[in-house]
This record gives C-alpha cells, sequence and structure tokens, in this order.
C-alpha cells in the first residue's frame, strides 16, 4: 500500500489528510481527501476522521509463504 492521497477528481495527486466515510444504500465507502477538498466534497451526510499517520505493516514469515 503507498501512502495515501486525495481522491478528489481532476486535482494533481497530493497528500491525503482526512478520511470521509458514507453510509450509501449499497453499503459504506470511505475515501481519501485532503483538508481543503474534503469541506465540499458531497451534499450527503458523511463522517470526516483525521488522518493521522500510515503505517505500513511489514509481513511476518508466516505470511510470506
Amino acid at each position: 500500500m503507498k501512502k495515501p492521497t486525495c481522491e478528489r477528481k481532476g486535482t494533481l495527486p497530493h497528500p491525503a489528510t482526512n478520511t470521509l466515510t458514507w453510509d450509501l444504500p449499497s453499503g459504506r465507502v470511505t475515501k481519501f481527501f485532503c483538508d481543503d477538498h474534503s469541506e465540499d466534497v458531497s451534499p450527503q451526510p458523511y463522517r470526516v476522521s483525521k488522518l493521522i499517520g500510515y503505517y505500513q505493516r511489514k509481513k511476518s514469515v508466516r505470511e510470506d509463504t
């Protein structure tokens, strides 16, 4: 997994700082956005979570096999 980038369409790749989650009839959807783009993403209600870090988990010996 790479460091998350903002998923706003039509923008150049740049770091994400928030995750936004929507409860849709088809299921829950979560996307990454920066601070500026997370403010006006959708008129639908959504939850915002601050992305405070990124941790790349190392595979254990058992997962390598």
